[in-house]
Protein backbone atom coordinates (compact mmCIF):
# COMPACT_ATOMS: atom_id res chain seq x y z
CA UNK A 1 0.00 0.00 0.00
CA UNK A 2 0.95 3.68 -0.93
CA UNK A 3 1.71 6.00 2.09
CA UNK A 4 2.49 10.12 2.05
CA UNK A 5 5.30 10.78 4.77
CA UNK A 6 6.54 14.33 4.77
CA UNK A 7 5.27 14.95 1.20
CA UNK A 8 6.94 12.16 -0.27
CA UNK A 9 4.83 8.95 -1.92
CA UNK A 10 6.24 5.88 -0.56
CA UNK A 11 5.63 2.44 -2.29
CA UNK A 12 6.51 -0.71 -0.93
CA UNK A 13 9.32 -2.84 -1.43
CA UNK A 14 17.79 17.23 -20.06
CA UNK A 15 21.01 16.14 -20.25
CA UNK A 16 21.67 13.33 -22.96
CA UNK A 17 24.70 11.85 -21.79
CA UNK A 18 24.70 8.82 -19.25
CA UNK A 19 27.75 9.10 -17.21
CA UNK A 20 30.24 5.77 -18.29
CA UNK A 21 33.82 5.37 -16.62
CA UNK A 22 36.57 5.95 -18.52
CA UNK A 23 37.33 3.31 -21.59
CA UNK A 24 33.61 2.18 -21.19
CA UNK A 25 34.17 2.37 -25.07
CA UNK A 26 31.40 2.15 -27.88
CA UNK A 27 28.94 -0.05 -26.38
CA UNK A 28 28.34 2.57 -23.53
CA UNK A 29 28.23 5.17 -26.24
CA UNK A 30 25.31 3.09 -27.89
CA UNK A 31 23.42 2.70 -24.99
CA UNK A 32 23.39 6.40 -24.12
CA UNK A 33 21.98 6.80 -27.66
CA UNK A 34 19.60 4.07 -27.27
CA UNK A 35 17.84 5.42 -24.07
CA UNK A 36 18.06 9.29 -24.94
CA UNK A 37 16.50 8.69 -28.50
CA UNK A 38 13.95 6.55 -27.02
CA UNK A 39 12.72 9.77 -24.74
CA UNK A 40 13.26 12.12 -27.11
CA UNK A 41 10.65 10.24 -30.03
CA UNK A 42 7.69 10.13 -27.44
CA UNK A 43 8.11 11.22 -23.95
CA UNK A 44 8.37 14.75 -22.42
CA UNK A 45 7.10 16.38 -18.95
CA UNK A 46 3.66 15.75 -17.72
CA UNK A 47 1.70 18.92 -16.60
CA UNK A 48 0.36 19.40 -13.04
CA UNK A 49 -3.01 17.39 -12.12
CA UNK A 50 -6.29 18.93 -12.42
CA UNK A 51 -9.06 19.88 -9.94
CA UNK A 52 -10.55 17.38 -7.92
CA UNK A 53 -13.04 14.70 -9.26
CA UNK A 54 -11.11 14.78 -12.58
CA UNK A 55 -10.27 10.85 -12.06
CA UNK A 56 -10.06 9.92 -15.99
CA UNK A 57 -7.28 13.08 -16.45
CA UNK A 58 -5.77 11.73 -13.50
CA UNK A 59 -5.73 8.13 -14.23
CA UNK A 60 -4.35 9.53 -17.68
CA UNK A 61 -1.42 11.08 -16.71
CA UNK A 62 -0.68 8.39 -14.05
CA UNK A 63 -0.65 6.28 -16.97
CA UNK A 64 1.23 8.08 -19.02
CA UNK A 65 3.79 8.54 -15.87
CA UNK A 66 4.01 4.01 -16.14
CA UNK A 67 4.84 3.87 -19.95
CA UNK A 68 7.45 7.07 -19.48
CA UNK A 69 9.39 4.76 -16.72
CA UNK A 70 8.95 1.32 -18.62
CA UNK A 71 9.85 2.95 -21.89
CA UNK A 72 13.23 3.87 -20.48
CA UNK A 73 13.50 0.58 -18.78
CA UNK A 74 12.71 -1.40 -21.33
CA UNK A 75 15.38 0.43 -23.46
CA UNK A 76 18.06 -0.91 -21.51
CA UNK A 77 16.78 -4.02 -20.13
CA UNK A 78 18.22 -6.58 -22.75
CA UNK A 79 21.89 -5.34 -21.91
CA UNK A 80 21.59 -5.16 -18.32
CA UNK A 81 18.22 -5.98 -16.50
CA UNK A 82 17.25 -9.34 -16.62
CA UNK A 83 13.47 -9.79 -16.81
CA UNK A 84 12.69 -10.96 -13.48
CA UNK A 85 14.66 -7.72 -11.79
CA UNK A 86 12.41 -5.64 -14.35
CA UNK A 87 9.24 -6.92 -13.54
CA UNK A 88 9.99 -6.48 -9.85
CA UNK A 89 10.52 -2.90 -10.70
CA UNK A 90 7.97 -2.63 -12.96
CA UNK A 91 5.30 -3.55 -10.17
CA UNK A 92 6.81 -1.62 -7.83
CA UNK A 93 6.18 1.86 -10.48
CA UNK A 94 2.25 -0.17 -10.45
CA UNK A 95 1.84 0.51 -6.94
CA UNK A 96 3.19 3.83 -6.63
CA UNK A 97 0.88 5.27 -9.35
CA UNK A 98 -2.18 3.33 -8.30
CA UNK A 99 -4.96 6.00 -8.80
CA UNK A 100 -6.64 4.42 -5.75
CA UNK A 101 -3.66 5.63 -3.43
CA UNK A 102 -2.66 8.77 -5.42
CA UNK A 103 -2.88 12.40 -3.98
CA UNK A 104 -4.68 14.16 -7.09
CA UNK A 105 -2.64 17.02 -5.58
CA UNK A 106 0.66 16.11 -6.54
CA UNK A 107 2.31 15.87 -10.29
CA UNK A 108 2.98 12.16 -11.65
CA UNK A 109 6.49 11.52 -11.84
CA UNK A 110 7.77 13.49 -14.47
CA UNK A 111 9.94 12.23 -17.82
CA UNK A 112 13.39 13.73 -16.84
CA UNK A 113 13.17 12.54 -13.44
CA UNK A 114 12.32 8.87 -14.71
CA UNK A 115 15.44 9.33 -17.17
CA UNK A 116 17.91 10.16 -14.18
CA UNK A 117 16.78 7.29 -12.31
CA UNK A 118 17.47 4.85 -14.82
CA UNK A 119 20.47 6.41 -15.85
CA UNK A 120 21.57 6.26 -12.55
CA UNK A 121 20.53 2.53 -11.89
CA UNK A 122 23.00 1.73 -14.91
CA UNK A 123 25.96 3.89 -13.80
CA UNK A 124 26.22 2.48 -10.05
CA UNK A 125 25.57 -1.51 -11.28
CA UNK A 126 22.78 -0.90 -8.19
CA UNK A 127 20.34 -3.23 -6.46
CA UNK A 128 16.89 -2.69 -7.38
CA UNK A 129 15.93 0.25 -4.68
CA UNK A 130 12.75 0.79 -2.57
CA UNK A 131 10.71 3.64 -5.09
CA UNK A 132 8.93 6.44 -4.14
CA UNK A 133 7.80 10.09 -5.26
CA UNK A 134 7.62 13.66 -4.42
CA UNK A 135 4.49 15.82 -4.14
CA UNK A 136 6.67 17.56 -7.37
CA UNK A 137 6.87 14.59 -9.73
CA UNK A 138 10.69 13.29 -8.64
CA UNK A 139 11.26 9.52 -8.10
CA UNK A 140 12.51 8.89 -4.86
CA UNK A 141 15.08 5.39 -4.65
CA UNK A 142 15.96 4.28 -1.29
CA UNK A 143 18.45 1.61 -0.56
CA UNK A 144 18.82 0.35 3.61
CA UNK A 145 21.40 -2.23 4.98
CA UNK A 146 20.60 -2.93 9.03
CA UNK A 147 20.35 0.51 10.43
CA UNK A 148 21.85 2.28 7.34
CA UNK A 149 20.11 4.24 4.82
CA UNK A 150 20.33 6.05 1.65
CA UNK A 151 17.62 8.02 0.15
CA UNK A 152 18.42 9.58 -3.45
CA UNK A 153 15.68 12.08 -5.27
CA UNK A 154 16.20 12.12 -8.94
CA UNK A 155 15.68 15.13 -10.63
CA UNK A 156 15.66 15.74 -14.43
CA UNK A 157 19.05 16.25 -15.89
CA UNK A 158 21.31 13.70 -14.44
CA UNK A 159 21.10 16.07 -11.20
CA UNK A 160 20.20 14.00 -7.95
CA UNK A 161 19.30 15.18 -3.87
CA UNK A 162 20.97 12.60 -1.55
CA UNK A 163 20.40 11.63 2.19
CA UNK A 164 22.71 9.42 3.85
CA UNK A 165 21.44 8.08 7.59
CA UNK A 166 24.47 5.45 8.96
CA UNK A 167 24.87 4.28 12.47
CA UNK A 168 28.25 4.90 14.00
CA UNK A 169 29.71 3.87 17.25
CA UNK A 170 29.51 7.54 18.23
CA UNK A 171 25.75 7.33 17.24
CA UNK A 172 23.26 8.39 14.83
CA UNK A 173 24.87 10.24 12.08
CA UNK A 174 23.48 11.65 8.77
CA UNK A 175 24.41 14.02 5.46
CA UNK A 176 22.97 15.30 2.81
CA UNK A 177 23.63 16.74 -0.47
CA UNK A 178 23.26 17.71 -4.33
CA UNK A 179 24.98 16.60 -7.04
CA UNK A 180 25.29 14.45 -10.78
CA UNK A 181 25.38 11.16 -11.06
CA UNK A 182 28.85 10.65 -12.11
CA UNK A 183 29.77 12.07 -8.85
CA UNK A 184 27.68 10.34 -6.37
CA UNK A 185 30.75 7.41 -6.11
CA UNK A 186 32.74 10.16 -5.07
CA UNK A 187 30.74 12.03 -2.27
CA UNK A 188 29.10 8.87 -0.92
CA UNK A 189 32.68 7.20 -1.02
CA UNK A 190 32.91 7.90 2.87
CA UNK A 191 30.23 5.88 3.75
CA UNK A 192 30.60 2.91 2.26
CA UNK A 193 28.09 2.97 -0.64
CA UNK A 194 28.88 -0.35 -1.64
CA UNK A 195 26.91 -1.70 1.59
CA UNK A 196 23.50 -0.63 -0.79
CA UNK A 197 24.28 -1.11 -4.44
CA UNK A 198 26.92 -4.23 -4.62
CA UNK A 199 25.67 -7.69 -6.19
CA UNK A 200 23.08 -5.52 -8.72
CA UNK A 201 20.04 -6.92 -7.06
CA UNK A 202 20.49 -9.52 -10.18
Amino acid sequence: MTVSINNTIIAPNTSSEIPVSPGAGAYSTRLNDAVSNAFKRSLEPLGAVKSKGNDKHLSTLLENSKAIFKVATNTVAMHLLSPDWRDLLFRQVDSLLDIEEWDENDKPVVSGSSLTFVRMLIFLKARRPGLGATSDGSLVASWTTGDNRLTIICKPNDWVRWVVSTKTDAGCETAAGQTKIARLPIVLEAYNPQQWFSDGGR
